[in-house]
């Protein structure tokens, strides 16, 4: 078994077919095939189905890509070893999270990490939820930090922690003193400001206000919840914000709901996908008694 061989498998898994993985190998496409050939030859067992023009991995080809991903991970960190010997080994994450995850739970995470294993190289990236599933997909991350629920055949979800969505009005506003509020009021304000349609919060207010019958008719929908929230700190409406982003501001006021209101945080990867042993540390620090 020789490691071509091995990169080979990690495209096709990735990309979905011999003809796209070559492209990205820089192969020709009928060496692509041939080595697989030899794989299975070797094994004694099928890889892959062809589904139309796409193949699919047995389970057996994603037991192989994950050896594969330890193998290149172990390749790379004895690398680095060499050149410094001096030098911790850390590992490599690379990930991706949406905004408001990014900004709020990892920092203090990573601070953790970077103490414990300063020879630890992360990479984090701000997605939306479509393009962060896409590049995982891809193989261009190990892992993503997603709102759920969510469902994509392409993925392994697995639940990290759920914490209350607040109302957040300015201090200013009548409701700020209210201990708590019924979540129908602020559905029905027409100062209600929305994060854009999609996946995660927006849905969630979509779904709240339905169950109630009461009709949305957005008139400010941002991308960001720190313009948002920067809306409400400034007196231009109310938005429901998770109480992660709440944390520490004065310039905003954050009401609980009746009945409560919450947001469940997971990770994604996809099938078979090794994580190195600096992501599973990670996603301890991340988890529901961080």
């Amino acid at each position: 078994m020789q490691l071509h061989q091995l990169r080979y498998l990690r495209a096709v898994i990735r990309t979905g077919s011999v003809t796209a993985a070559a492209e990205s190998e820089h192969v020709a496409q009928p060496s692509v095939s041939k080595q697989l050939r030899l794989l299975e030859e070797e094994l004694a067992t099928p890889l892959f189905h062809r589904v139309g023009r796409r193949v699919v991995p047995t389970e057996a080809a994603l037991a192989l890509s994950d050896c594969a991903d330890r193998v290149f991970d172990d390749i790379a960190a004895t690398t680095r070893l060499i050149a410094d010997p001096g030098g911790a080994v850390g590992g490599t994450l690379r990930l991706c999270a949406t905004e408001t995850l990014s900004d709020n739970l990892l920092p203090a995470a990573l601070s953790v990490i970077r103490a414990e294993s300063p020879a630890a190289r992360i990479h984090v990236e701000m997605l939306g939820t479509d393009d962060a599933i896409a590049r995982v997909v891809a193989d261009e991350f190990d892992l993503a930090l997603l709102v759920l629920p969510l469902r994509d055949s392409r993925l392994e979800v697995h639940p990290l922690l759920a914490e209350p969505v607040l109302l957040a009005v300015a201090p200013s506003h009548p409701w700020a003193q209210r201990s708590i509020l019924p979540l129908a009021a602020p559905l029905a304000e027409p100062g209600l400001l929305f994060s854009m349609p999609g996946h995660g919060l927006r849905a969630q207010v979509e779904a709240a206000a339905n169950e109630r019958g009461i009709a949305l008719s957005p008139r400010i929908e941002l991308r960001s919840l720190q313009a948002l929230l920067a809306m409400v700190a400034a007196g231009g409406g109310i938005a429901f914000a998770p109480a992660m982003s709440l944390a520490g501001r004065r310039d905003v006021v954050g009401i609980p709901l009746d009945p409560p209101l919450q947001r469940e945080v997971g990770w994604v990867r996809r099938p078979g996908r090794h994580l190195p042993l600096i992501g599973m540390r990670l996603l301890a620090l991340l988890g529901p008694d961080r």
